[in-house]
């Protein structure tokens, strides 16, 4: 009685390597898609940071100024905006406030007035947008004030005030009978830095504007009131 012949057969060693070879061309096309991808997401993200940066030290910003007291009072204390430029005819304004907004800083709230100074400090190369706040204004000792920086890779800031007919550069209570300006304007320009970004960095501008709860009320002209 002849031997039953077997009629399965495995694969070849040169069928295996032809699959083996497949699977590697398609793991090497699914890496590379991935790749791009994640790339492009830090890419996206490297972009945008820096905007949704600059939007909540607006936000911070807003609330500070709602809370803005006039110069008048025991605690009294001027609002004074500043209009400066670089060498490169960027603005690079600056404003200090007093304020009744409660603060977080360094984990800690801290309640009553205090006194808001909002600059542009050099950083690295480029520029941030710092946040200085003094609290304890009745202290007999000198308090020093707790710095918090906003927002890196600002290339502009531009404040601007509005006495309730026109917009000003400038602000000084004290030559508009110890009053705080009717609306403020900010104006950011941040630089954008995607991966593989050139030397010249896009920049974003960022305006936002808003009035002042205790801001002057223009009745007619030459005519100034709280």
């Amino acid at each position: 009685m002849n031997a039953m012949r077997r009629t399965d057969k495995g694969f070849t060693l040169l069928e295996m390597l032809a699959a083996m070879s497949l699977m590697v061309a398609v793991a090497a096309c699914l890496y590379s898609s991935l790749y791009t991808a994640f790339r492009a997401r830090r890419s996206a993200e490297s972009a945008l940071n820096p905007t949704l940066t600059a939007w909540r030290a607006i936000e911070l910003l807003k609330q500070d100024l709602s809370g803005a007291l006039p110069p008048t009072g025991i605690l009294a204390g001027g609002f004074l905006g500043t209009d400066a430029h670089d060498g490169k005819g960027y603005d690079t304004d600056s404003v200090i406030l007093h304020t009744t907004y409660v603060h977080t800083l360094d984990d800690a709230l801290s309640d009553g007035i205090s006194m808001v100074e909002l600059v542009m400090e050099e950083d690295a190369g480029s520029r941030r947008l710092v946040r200085r706040v003094t609290t304890n204004l009745l202290s007999p000792r000198a308090v020093e004030s707790a710095t918090q920086i906003l927002c890196r890779g600002v290339r502009s800031l531009n404040i601007r005030y509005f006495d309730g007919y026109s917009w000003r550069d400038e602000w000084d209570s004290a030559a508009y009978e110890n009053t705080l300006p009717a609306a403020i304007e900010l104006d950011l320009l941040v630089e954008c830095r995607p991966q593989g970004a050139a030397a010249e960095l896009p920049v974003r501008r960022l305006t936002a504007s808003f009035p002042l709860p205790c801001g002057v009320s223009l009745q007619a002209e030459g005519d100034v009131r709280i």
